[in-house]
């Protein structure tokens, strides 16, 4: 019968379980500051209608994120370099290559990203212009 292993036994539950409890993690902050942020709307609401002044309607719209491609691009390709790297001390000298071509993946899409950031300003510039 073989021993029981603890150090092997914490690394693959951590490896498992690790993911979904960031992923929790995640979802009770944001859902947390949610909550905080419906909440002072529905007292603000309160307190003006208490006070007999109309509610605004900016008050009850949420406001809409805008995604920047430009920040989403800087980001895939930082990450992309750095698997790259990663991968390239960390393989073989015969597997270098093909390991730091991993990072090549999200490195393109950070460039994809960029230019998208680039087309999308010069078509607002000229939506404007006209």
């Amino acid at each position: 019968m073989e021993s029981f292993d603890v150090e092997s036994f914490l690394a693959i539950i951590g490896i498992f379980f690790l993911p979904i409890i960031m992923i929790i993690l995640i979802v009770w902050f944001r859902s947390n500051e949610n909550r905080k942020r419906n909440q002072l709307q529905a007292e603000l609401c309160a307190k003006a209608i208490e006070k007999g002044v109309p509610i605004p309607t900016d008050l009850l719209v949420q406001p809409k994120k805008k995604h920047n491609p430009l920040n989403t691009g800087i980001i895939c390709i930082a990450v992309g370099i750095g698997i790259s790297l990663f991968l390239w001390l960390a393989a073989d000298a015969e597997d270098k290559l093909r390991g730091a071509s991993l990072g090549i993946i999200p490195f393109l899409i950070g460039v994809a990203y960029l230019v998208i950031h680039f087309i999308g300003k010069k078509q607002d510039v000229n939506e404007n212009a006209q």
